[in-house]
């Protein structure tokens, strides 16, 4: 067994160096008769990324969707946001972050704000 996997001597692990980013953006769609998918993150950086963050959703005409995935499509998690309200998040190995606007048509505004972390 390596030092590593003996949990009384972690403290001969190497160290990892860590980059820690943070990406701030606003978000918006114009919708009229069809439903509208916003990407506002795709991890192209690393399949073990940690990502901490919110999304705010200002104004719109009705519920809007969050939802994660991982790599392979599946769904790691969906939150269903009303306007005025936001919603706060930390994932682990995730690929996509995206917005699920509905076919009510109108302006739907808010703002994203994600800081991921990964190991180089």
């Amino acid at each position: 067994m390596g030092c590593c996997e003996n949990m009384a001597a972690l403290n001969c692990c190497p160290e990892k160096k860590y980059v820690q980013d943070k990406v701030c953006t606003p978000w918006n769609g114009l919708v009229d008769d069809e439903a509208l998918v916003i990407t506002l993150y795709n991890n192209n950086v690393s399949q073990n990324i940690h990502g901490t963050g919110y999304v705010q959703y200002d104004a719109g005409p009705a519920d809007i969707t969050l939802t994660v995935l991982d790599g392979s499509g599946g769904t790691v998690n969906t939150t269903t946001l009303a306007p005025g309200t936001s919603t706060s998040f930390t994932y682990r190995r995730f690929a996509t972050i995206q917005l699920a606007l509905p076919a009510t048509a109108g302006t739907y505004q808010g703002e994203f704000c994600i800081t991921p972390r990964y190991a180089i």
